[in-house]
């Protein structure tokens, strides 16, 4: 797939497109099955297309298990939240799935110029920002039972990267969580208490601190 033809460009003009490809100074480059695009923790560095194969969101909990959240294909974009809010730090990893090729552009290109594309381009990222936002395409995660501790693991794993710290204070009551996590609260109390008898973590009320074990 050309640039161009990639929904990102949507409704551009040839003589547009290729302007905005020049502006964005969209870069190609080819990576391995298995290679790491983006990790999670880092700055998105740039907007990414992938033009060939395909790449998985993944998930890495501070335990070491790892859930794929979702695939961008041919045309698709990724990061391309982060990539417009340069100071958040990415909550999932991007990687390669298989042998093909990406292409990232310079975010910074989009807010300066008054040039007709640009305006264009912005529609279309932001109409594919809220199609994915809506579920229409977003990385979901695989579904679980209510019961499956990987739903606590995740959401834990991000407040800590979110924190800096192992140690952190949840946002929500017992209550809260299990609304927000869509399980029902005797499970979660389950869960918590059998992570806790496994030395996964120890939580006082809202006081939470993660436990990393040598042989996991």
């Amino acid at each position: 797939m050309e640039l161009p033809d990639v929904p990102l460009f949507r409704g551009l003009t040839a003589a547009e497109a290729e302007a905005a490809v020049t502006a964005l100074r969209m870069r190609r480059r080819a990576f391995a099955k298995g290679e790491i695009l983006l990790e999670a923790g880092q700055r998105a560095p740039a907007l990414g297309v992938v033009l060939a194969g395909r790449v998985h969101m993944e998930h890495l909990d501070v335990w070491g298990s790892k859930t794929l959240l979702g695939q961008a294909g041919p045309g698709d974009l990724f990061a391309e939240t982060y990539a417009c809010l340069p100071d958040e730090p990415l909550r999932v990893s991007v990687v390669a799935a298989e042998t093909a090729r990406r292409c990232f552009g310079d975010r910074a290109a989009l807010q300066c110029g008054c040039e007709p594309w640009r305006w264009k381009l912005t529609q279309n990222l932001l109409r594919i920002a809220a199609r994915k936002k809506s579920g229409a395409g977003a990385a979901q995660p695989v579904h679980r039972p209510q019961d499956d501790p990987r739903r606590i693991t995740a959401y834990f794993s991000v407040l800590a990267r979110q924190n800096g710290s192992l140690r952190f204070t949840l946002p929500f009551d017992r209550q809260q969580l299990a609304d927000h996590l869509g399980v029902d609260r005797s499970a979660l109390s389950n869960a918590l208490s059998q992570m806790q008898k496994d030395g996964l973590l120890v939580i006082d009320k809202r006081e939470v601190e993660l436990k990393q074990v040598e042989e996991m």
